[in-house]
């Protein structure tokens, strides 16, 4: 026989009985002969740890719905009807499945919106006392596949979702690489011009000179920042609008600095991107930790880490 446990403090009243799985039911009854029958038939169940509450009054009811998180309503007042119109509309109450107990003919015209989860059952159908423990047993075992589903269905988008991340990143990653070769590559270009300075005549100087300022432009192409940026962005979302709004005295060169740290860029990487020498860098890392207000000791690209999308 199951152990009962009237807990008489609580009001509403709750009545736990042990089993395998927790559930709480909460039971709107205003009839205490009727309450006391589904009582006897909750009893019955022997699958489910049932947590019950019950109220006598509407006003109760829809307080302990707030409260709780039921995964059944049971239903057995005068008037059913009313009691569903005043929870239409509640968010919480569209999510909990309903069990009307109706007596009359009150079945045949009892309605509820599309939205709402409903079960109706005649009261009367109690005196059999195996009836209403499968019923409710079938609820939740459809709920939990509707939950299941939706877990699955949600488990699946966020694979989805790491699995373009990943892409994008690995992406970002080829671009960067790319970038940074091209511009390596430029800069050595223009370091074998510069020294040929010597040797050649101040026409043909003039020439390489007009080169080697080419090359400078290319390698400060705000083009080039603008496509980092537009890749960039695909992985670290809002990154560079929360810095911004953070530290508005933020320059652009500095944004810049921030991104390549946040993608764990070395000083050589940044020192050719930027065009800087290592010095520099320094400087500049030194300098976006005071604009942060950064003590010496913390990180300045673990702290960047931090700033999520």
């Amino acid at each position: 026989m199951n152990n009962i446990q009237f807990d008489r403090g609580r009001n509403p009243e709750a009545v736990f009985f042990p089993g395998k799985r927790e559930k709480i039911i909460i039971v709107g009854c205003n009839d205490d002969q009727n309450l006391a029958v589904i009582f006897n038939n909750l009893r019955r169940n022997p699958c489910y740890e049932h947590f019950i509450i019950s109220a006598t009054r509407v006003s109760d009811l829809v307080s302990s719905i707030k409260s709780q998180n039921p995964d059944l309503v049971i239903l057995s007042f005068d008037n059913n009807q009313l009691v569903l119109n005043r929870l239409y509309g509640s968010e919480k109450a569209m999510a909990i499945p309903f069990l009307c107990l109706t007596k009359d003919q009150e079945h045949l015209s009892l309605y509820w919106s599309a939205n709402q989860i409903v079960f109706t059952y005649p009261f009367e159908c109690l005196g059999n006392k195996d009836f209403l423990s499968p019923r409710i047993n079938s609820i939740f075992l459809q709920r939990e596949e509707q939950v299941s589903a939706m877990l699955s269905r949600s488990l699946a988008s966020t694979v989805i979702q790491q699995e373009q991340t990943s892409y994008h990143q690995r992406d970002l990653s080829r671009y960067t690489l790319e970038l940074n070769q091209k511009v390596d590559t430029l800069l050595r270009i223009k370091n074998r011009i510069t020294a040929l300075y010597p040797d050649v005549d101040d026409k043909t100087r003039n020439e390489l000179s007009s080169i080697v300022s080419s090359i400078k432009i290319t390698t400060n192409d705000h083009k080039i920042w603008d496509d980092f940026k537009l890749y960039f962005e695909h992985t670290n979302p809002n990154f560079l609008l929360i810095l911004q709004r953070k530290y508005p005295t933020l320059t652009s060169i500095d944004l810049k600095y921030c991104c390549y740290l946040k993608m764990n860029m070395s000083n050589d990487d940044i020192k050719n991107l930027l065009g800087i020498n290592q010095e520099s860098v320094r400087t500049h890392k030194y300098r976006l930790k005071r604009k942060m207000s950064l003590s010496k000791d913390q990180d300045l690209c673990c702290y960047l880490k931090t700033i999520e999308s």
